[in-house]
């Protein structure tokens, strides 16, 4: 985080939010998962089989999030709020890994038109951002250390529009101060930042 030493937290939130606001930003391409470390505070959900099975990922799914860069390359930039499909804040629900189809009964392989639909498709459960969290910091959810993210680079040049159809990875390294990078949401509002850590680019998350 480019932060001069007379700047407090509150001052580069503003600063990110006025190169959001007046589009003076290097577009990136849209981000898919949030890979979340260990962090004393956190206290996992018991019964969540996504935590347990993954850990604290955050998957948006189709969900995707722009992101950009300012205009020094410094600082990776959140640039809408973290919203669902149906335009509160929030992650998407996903399939729960538990779930597997109801075996197909001796009627049903005869004729399959008989098989109830319901039966194979897969149970969907909430990702919620509060069961990610460890901690609140003024009106922000907190989700620290982020390790790396995944995204899709946006493709620029030339007649083409779109996103690479892989997807590229950064991690995170200590900023300066040595502050590992938090992903802050606002629940109300759905703002969202990276607040320290130095982003490490990775390329192509296949590698």
């Amino acid at each position: 985080m480019p932060a001069s030493l007379t700047q407090t937290p509150a001052d580069v939130l503003k600063l990110q939010n006025d190169i959001v606001r007046t589009k003076k930003y290097i577009s990136m391409g849209r981000m898919r998962t949030f890979a979340i470390g260990h962090n004393s505070k956190y206290v996992p959900p018991p019964d969540d089989p996504i935590i347990k099975q993954r850990g604290r990922m955050i998957d948006l799914s189709m969900q995707f999030l722009p992101i950009a860069q300012d205009p020094n390359s410094k600082m990776i930039l959140i640039t809408a709020p973290l919203l669902r499909k149906d335009g509160t804040v929030g992650l998407p629900d996903l399939v729960d890994p538990t779930w597997r189809a109801e075996a197909w009964s001796e009627e049903e392989v005869k004729n399959y038109e008989l098989r109830d639909p319901a039966k194979d498709r897969a149970r969907l459960i909430p990702q919620r951002l509060e069961d990610r969290t460890n901690e609140m910091m003024g009106n922000f959810l907190v989700f620290q250390p982020v390790l790396r993210i995944t995204y899709q680079p946006e493709i620029t040049g030339g007649d083409k529009q779109g996103f690479q159809p892989y997807e590229w990875r950064i991690t995170f390294a200590p900023d300066h101060d040595g502050v590992l990078c938090a992903l802050l949401v606002d629940p109300k509002t759905g703002e969202s930042h990276f607040f320290g850590g130095t982003p490490v680019y990775e390329g192509d998350a296949r590698g």
